[in-house]
């Protein structure tokens, strides 16, 4: 499978395109053109972008021809405005865009837990939680078929390879989980066709990752358009 991976510099983007490299066919849009050669070593064919200035273009070049994209590109909750502006609002908006016109198979979209209620989220991550929520919602009403990975507070570190997965977490109060489990349910979403149309709520838990995400043996129907009934208002 032909997969572009977008936000490959980031901690979660680097393990998820480390992973795939091993058997797909991957292409890595990067900010940094002084990283190119290590990201061909992993096995990548590498685009570079400058962001602010060539996004359109480079990203719709990156896009054609694939046969999935995994948007992981994000400033994070600690980000500052302009960046969670660029990188979580007008990065994935644009991949969208250029999916939907390249007539992308699959897109996985890395959002954040929360996202779908930006006002009950602290005050000071509600820029980031709500630029989340209008790639969610962009997406959902795209026609594409998607799958968005909103992982509560992440952390360093190894992952268990266990999760708890869900389309509506009844409790994340407190819960965490590893950049490495992230990158791990990202990989493990780009396959699975009962992923489709979901929006998935992930927690450190017990469930072996690929278990976890098996929701066509549980039976449960995918809720597309959960992000657009629970719009914030300001």
């Amino acid at each position: 499978m032909k997969v572009l991976v977008i936000g490959a510099t980031g901690k979660i983007g680097r393990r998820v395109l480390k992973s795939l490299a091993k058997t797909h066919q991957v292409t890595a849009l990067i900010r940094y053109p002084e990283l190119q050669a290590e990201y061909e070593k992993m096995g990548a064919r590498v685009l570079t972008v400058d962001v602010e200035k060539e996004l359109d273009k480079k990203i719709h070049e990156a896009t054609a021809g694939q046969d999935a994209v995994i948007v992981a590109a994000t400033a994070g909750a600690e980000g500052t405005s302009k960046e969670i502006e660029l990188l979580d609002r007008n990065v994935a908006m644009k991949a969208i865009d250029a999916a939907k016109k390249e007539r992308v198979r699959h897109v996985v979209l890395l959002s954040a837990y929360g996202a779908d209620r930006p006002d009950a989220g602290p005050k000071e991550h509600y820029n980031f939680l709500s630029a989340n929520n209008a790639a969610d919602e962009y997406i959902e009403h795209s026609g594409l078929n998607y799958t968005i990975i909103c992982p509560v507070a992440i952390t360093d570190g190894p992952g268990k390879g266990s999760i708890e997965a869900s389309e509506d977490l009844s409790d994340a109060s407190g819960a965490t989980i590893s950049e490495t489990d992230v990158a791990t349910v990202i990989a493990a979403s780009l396959d699975n066709r009962g992923l489709y149309g979901r929006r998935i709520e992930i927690r450190s838990g017990s469930t072996p990752i690929n278990d976890a995400l098996d929701f066509d043996s549980r039976g449960e129907a995918a809720t597309a358009g959960r992000t657009t009934l629970r719009r914030p208002q300001r």
